[in-house]
């Protein structure tokens, strides 16, 4: 596959303006194609589709777009399987990552209308066998409303034994010697994790297996009949192959069923669209449909501009208005679920390439601009504005900074940056409103993944008691992570730099590389994980004891914990499931 230079939407803005042969494709008997005024919808929609294709840029898509009345369009493009050649139809099975997450809601909420699960009662008083550690004694019981808006505070995922056939309902024993993220409701913390924990109960609180009560409520009734999690082998025979550079690659076992571990169709997910909009889930009274559309963040709260409902995020759109969404991201394939409830339209778009998850999603949004746009459903745009001076409670920042683009180092007397991720230093200059920025000649030398750094102007500001790196980007404010704490650290950590040499691997899929590291002077967990990254991945630490040390920052992994245990009489580096033995004793 080509290298990609140009972000995703300004190629959209091209490619919608270019003209662009039709594309040949093999047609299913149930492919809707639209009529009437719809169909400039897929007349300026293929010119992208095509360019995708034809730029290799995924193998195939599948497209379904709805109404509450029913399927608008419906249609398959590309190859399902580069080796043989057999194309994309509306039959062709995806799978389609974090789109299992509503499905997995939407239990839970069926469970709630029944009455056997209480959204705000205690996890543990309605999961046996379920605990965790804290680092705090008098941390407060999450519940399942929590897990739903990924405010529970639980990790982002248990990374050893994800891509394993392991049930997922081990999890549940493997946490006991886990700890916690965060404190409920402190902040938004996307977690595989809770989603695993809501699927078990589930099947605890249902008295049947999780799949099985997915497909009694809702995929037999809803005749989602090509949707599920154990495929037959007629449904397996439909199952498109996963890409990684245009090549075909095994697909690996997920452990986390009820967040990742979904099977479907583009027809199947519009049945279910068309439900959601028409209020028509089995055994879902509308009042709790409806909350789940709607923000659930709290007072306080650090939400970093995310507005998780129940397994859905509410976001605004500039041009399109509300939107409901999710997407769906494994390692060969990519996935886009979105609805707009007040324009009762709904699309699905599916893929079968690695990191087509971001394609998936800037064409759902790009088709449902024209959809709203030629049905005249387009919302009064409202302009934001935006301050030119800096606003009260915002500081210079200064000092180390943990983000999701890795450690920032702020010196703000020369003033500099230290982008530890790319061991590069930028120099920065300092606005009118005291915000920093880089200089020309460093936004030159930055990488393609990193040129977002350009974009920004940073500031700090007190958010729920820590001291927040944010950036202002074209008007909108991004928090980027939090200050690192630099108290000196227990002498013992001093003694455990090094290497480790991950003793309990999942093969291909494993964490290695195992180190921890003087950062001018921050305590820095190394490691890498060739499946998702060639990149080394380097987060800083706040040692909490002689035994315990927390990632700091948001996003995911943040919040998680790094222990030192006793292995055969050695002082092992334990992260996440994985266990490391220092190499000098090995």
């Amino acid at each position: 596959m080509p290298p990609i230079r140009l972000s995703f939407s300004v190629l959209t803005i091209v490619l919608l303006l270019t003209s662009c042969a039709s594309l040949e494709h093999q047609a299913s008997q149930s492919r809707v194609i639209p009529q009437g005024e719809m169909a400039s919808v897929r007349s300026e929609s293929m010119k992208l589709i095509t360019r995708l294709l034809e730029e290799e840029l995924v193998p195939g898509l599948s497209i379904a777009l709805v109404d509450r009345e029913g399927t608008v369009w419906l249609e398959g493009f590309g190859v399902a399987n580069s080796r043989t050649g057999e194309r994309v139809d509306t039959g062709t099975l995806f799978r389609v990552g974090s789109l299992t997450k509503p499905v997995t809601a939407l239990a839970v909420m069926q469970l709630v209308a029944a009455g056997r699960i209480d959204l705000d009662l205690a996890l543990k008083d309605q999961l046996s066998g379920f605990s965790i550690r804290h680092h705090q004694q008098d941390a407060t019981p999450l519940t399942p409303r929590q897990l739903l808006s990924h405010r529970s505070g639980l990790p982002s995922d248990l990374r050893k034994g994800m891509y394993t056939d392991t049930p997922f309902t081990k999890v549940m024993t493997l946490l006991h010697e886990e700890y916690a993220a965060y404190d409920p409701d402190r902040v938004y913390s996307y977690s595989n994790i809770g989603y695993d924990l809501l699927g078990h109960l589930v099947q605890q609180r249902s008295g049947l297996a999780y799949a099985d009560f997915i497909e009694r409520s809702l995929f037999t009734p809803l005749e989602m009949h090509s949707s599920g999690f154990d495929l037959s082998a007629e449904l397996q025979s439909r199952l498109s192959a996963g890409h990684l550079d245009g090549q075909i690659r095994p697909q690996p076992p997920l452990r986390d069923t009820p967040a990742l571990g979904l099977y479907t169709t583009g027809e199947d997910l519009g049945r279910l669209m068309t439900a959601l909009l028409g209020a028509q889930i089995p055994a879902l009274p509308s009042p709790l449909l409806s909350q789940m559309f709607q923000p659930q963040t709290v007072d306080g709260q650090v939400s970093l501009g995310i507005l998780p409902g129940f397994g859905w995020f509410i976001e605004h759109h500039p041009v399109i208005g509300k939107r409901v969404r999710h997407g769906g991201s494994t390692l060969l394939f990519g996935a886009e679920m979105v609805l707009l409830p007040e324009q009762d339209l709904g699309i699905a778009v599916l893929a079968n390439g690695a990191d087509s998850n971001r394609i998936a999603k800037e064409l759902a949004t790009t088709i449902l601009m024209i959809a709203a746009s030629i049905r005249g459903g387009l919302p009064t745009q409202s302009q934001r504005q935006v301050a030119n001076d800096l606003p009260i409670g915002y500081d210079t920042p200064s000092g180390a900074y943990a983000t999701d683009l890795g450690l920032l180092m702020v010196d703000a007397e020369q003033p500099r940056l230290c982008a530890c991720i790319i061991e590069q230093i930028l120099d920065l200059v300092r606005f009118e409103d005291g915000s920093l920025g880089l200089s020309e000649n460093s936004i030159q030398q930055l990488p393609d993944g990193y040129r977002i750094l350009g974009d920004l102007r940073l500031r700090e500001r007190e958010v729920n008691g820590m001291d927040v790196l944010v950036a202002d980007r074209n008007g909108n404010e991004i928090m980027l992570g939090n200050r690192v704490e630099s108290d000196q650290w227990e002498s013992v950590w001093k003694k455990r730099l090094g290497s480790y040499r991950t003793i309990n691997p999942d093969g291909e899929f494993s964490i290695q590389d195992l180190k921890l590291s003087d950062q001018d002077g921050v305590l820095c967990l190394h490691y890498r994980a060739p499946h998702l990254s060639e990149n080394l991945i380097r987060v800083p630490l706040q040692p909490v004891s002689a035994t315990e040390a927390v990632v700091q920052g948001f996003g995911r992994g943040g919040g998680e914990t790094v222990q030192i245990v006793e292995l055969d009489g050695k002082q092992c580096l334990k992260f996440s499931g994985y266990m490391g033995v220092p190499r000098e004793q090995d």
